[in-house]
């Protein structure tokens, strides 16, 4: 089903919504619409809100004709576009009738379009304490976008994703990133450790690749690594739940007990967004016009070259390890090209290979 159009009202009549609300059902496929769909996030969010009161209150009867009446009420306080109305049931009607009736409108609309991201927020609070100065970057597009981080190392966000991280990698300024949402990271090698905070859990690295998963508002919070290895703490560290992931495996944090499932990748326990991590970069004789192309697919970035001059050249290499920048540095020296990076566009010069 396309969940593109819905709104509020929408949501809240429909009735496998209203059974993950109200009893859990089906938990990963509204975890994954909440994911796919960032811009229905508001909507989601609001119509949570309504049932999860709606609830305590009691269920009565209304004649179909004051159903229809009170509903398009209720559109015309949110001010939502208008549709044909559907028969609904009335004791959700009626309850979600009786709460409007009793928050102002006004309220209804304070976290319109302002998803929630309070756990990303106290942990960035808590890090600004230290005088550090943070760069927030967001993802408010509807494809993957890249961020390069001042150490080199890359950030694929998914749409409605975001990261915090300090302006400098070195002195008092730790190699550290907070994310609210899901992101691919390719994380350049250094001896300075490498931190990501994604809600309760923190996931240490010193070079490697991997995807994180941490909307603030669903039960789970995932990590599942491409290469290399990284080691998982739980914060606060009350049943010191850890674990050490290598390759292939991912780990799964139930938020609400903390406890910690180490799992294989091909186990599929959240649904996947965009595959960016699912990406090869070993290449063998491949012309560099495929290359190129694979990268732009990736990285969601823009590549300028003369297609005639780098018609013969070709590409033999093992680049998954690397974040972007250095994929790019690796790949030109080998075809003997020059590459600029301005943001997302990426210009490679040559005199062609032979």
């Amino acid at each position: 089903m396309d969940y593109s159009n819905f709104d509020t009202a929408d949501f809240v009549t429909d009735d496998s919504f209203v059974a993950w609300v109200k009893l859990g059902e089906n938990a990963s496929h509204w975890e994954s619409i909440s994911r796919n769909y960032p811009e229905q996030r508001a909507a989601i969010l609001q119509a949570r809100a309504i049932i999860q009161a709606a609830s305590q209150l009691p269920a009565f009867g209304l004649k179909e004709n004051i159903h229809e009446i009170i509903w398009l009420n209720i559109r015309e306080s949110m001010d939502a576009p208008q549709k044909p109305v559907r028969k609904l049931r009335s004791w959700y009607v009626a309850a979600a009738a009786v709460l409007i009736a009793l928050v102002a409108t006004t309220v209804m609309w304070f976290t319109l379009d302002k998803p929630d991201h309070s756990a990303y927020r106290k942990l960035v609070a808590k890090a600004e304490k230290k005088k550090v100065a943070f760069i927030e970057s967001i993802n408010k597009g509807r494809k993957p976008e890249t961020v390069s981080l001042p150490d080199g190392s890359s950030v694929i966000l998914q749409p409605g994703a975001r990261i915090s991280y300090p302006s400098c990698f070195t002195g008092k300024c730790h190699r550290q990133v907070f994310l609210s949402g899901a992101a691919f990271f390719e994380v350049k090698k250094n001896i300075e450790p490498f931190v990501v905070y994604a809600n309760e859990m923190v996931i240490n690295v010193l070079g490697t690749s991997f995807m994180v998963r941490a909307y603030d508002e669903d039960t789970l919070v995932s990590v599942a690594v491409k290469t290399g290895k990284v080691a998982i703490a739980i914060q606060p560290q009350e049943n010191n739940a850890r674990a050490s992931l290598s390759a292939n495996q991912q780990a799964i944090l139930k938020r609400s007990n903390h406890t910690l499932d180490v799992l294989p990748t091909n186990v599929t326990i959240i649904a996947q967004p965009t595959v960016t991590e699912l990406y090869s970069f070993v290449f063998a004789d491949a012309p560099a016009d495929s290359v190129f192309n694979m990268l732009e697919n990736a990285y969601g970035v823009h590549i300028n070259y003369d297609k005639n001059l780098m018609a013969d050249c070709k590409l033999t290499a093992s680049l998954d390890d690397e974040p972007l920048k250095e994929k790019l540095r690796l790949i030109c020296q080998a075809l003997e090209a020059n590459c600029t990076i301005e943001g997302n566009e990426i210009t490679i010069t040559t005199k062609g290979c032979h």
